[in-house]
């Protein structure tokens, strides 16, 4: 009973460091939109020049003032962060939507992809790599080494590029988004539903070699390390079966690393892969974001860097009591 209380204590205490915290990644993210020279209109002028359209600047003041971009950036900010903390992020400037629309329609695709490669890349990276530390200098080890080094040297935009090449030599299709064109605005059905299991192939299938290859890398060197203590040595000493040494302590520890990561693998739900969802089309976060960034759309880009922010201290939240949990070395003191 008291040890389920001091855990407790320890996640509230946990939890009420984070605040302080968001505050300043919310003041951060308003920032550092802002940072760059002119805004969304400066940038919206150059592009409609680039199109030929010299009336644009014409309007430059009109266009400023109904943006609500001539006032200063702290009264906008805490205009903004009001609104946030009910749930109404504003609106987006280039997509003329709201950013809670714009994130809902978006974050249910980004999240299938981000959390099948993530659940892929871990659920086989992990018995590769264990297997590969227990096997070491034999031929199993040193090929999946080799795949490991071209797994972690190929970017997963160009592994998709092979692919999509690859999918078109063999079906005739060229599968970009995540959709095909006669399923866009139509209901859920099992059709539908097969169409994006196909599209999702290319880029899960880029993504998961990359991220395997690192989960596997990290776990074999992890794993080899915890062999070579003396508490191995001495387990070994006992009697104890090899395979309770390996998986019930080697392994145990050996994954502590890889735990403490989860603050930038959670991240990486909605900023990782970014050029490849732009090389396939993806309707995903990450293309939003980018585009908010270059063009200084502020509301949309900064809301999901904030997003990005929240995912690391959850994620840091969740490694920490994860470790407390799994290490009684841990003190919840």
């Amino acid at each position: 009973m008291g040890g389920w209380l001091a855990m407790t204590r320890y996640i509230l205490r946990r939890a009420v460091a984070i605040l302080p915290t968001l505050f300043l990644i919310t003041i951060f993210g308003f920032l550092v939109m802002e940072a760059p020279a002119g805004d969304y209109v400066t940038s919206y002028i150059i592009r409609e020049y680039g199109h030929g359209n010299t009336e644009a600047a014409r309007i430059e003041d009109q266009l400023r003032e109904f943006l609500a971009l001539d006032r200063p950036v702290y009264e906008r900010f805490v205009t903004w962060l009001a609104r946030f903390a009910q749930g109404d992020f504003g609106d987006s400037f280039d997509l003329r939507r709201p950013v809670r629309d714009i994130l809902h329609d978006r974050i249910g695709l980004t999240l299938t992809i981000s959390l099948a490669t993530f659940a892929i890349s871990w659920g086989v990276g992990i018995p590769l790599g264990v297997y590969s530390a227990t096997h070491q200098y034999s031929k199993a080890d040193n090929f999946l080494t080799t795949v490991t080094f071209v797994g972690l040297g190929l970017p997963d935009f160009l592994l998709a590029l092979a692919f999509l090449i690859l999918g078109w030599q063999l079906t005739g299709e060229v599968l970009t988004g995540l959709q095909s064109v006669e399923y866009l605005d139509q209901p859920w059905s099992l059709a539908k539903l097969l169409d994006l299991l196909k599209h999702m192939i290319i880029p899960v299938l880029a993504v998961v070699i990359t991220g395997t290859a690192w989960v596997m890398r990290v776990m074999r060197g992890n794993l080899l390390d915890q062999l070579g203590k003396d508490y191995i040595v001495t387990l070994r000493a006992k009697g104890v079966p090899e395979r309770v040494i390996i998986w019930k302590h080697a392994v145990k520890n050996s994954l502590h690393p890889l735990i403490a990561a989860l603050g930038q693998t959670l991240a990486w739900l909605i900023n990782g892969f970014t050029i490849t969802s732009i090389v396939l089309e993806l309707p995903t976060i990450q293309t939003v974001y980018l585009n908010a960034t270059l063009q200084q759309d502020v509301y949309l880009a900064g809301t999901i860097l904030i997003l990005i922010g929240v995912l690391v201290l959850i994620g840091t939240l969740m490694a920490d009591i994860i470790l407390a949990w799994m290490d009684p070395r841990i003190r919840y003191e």
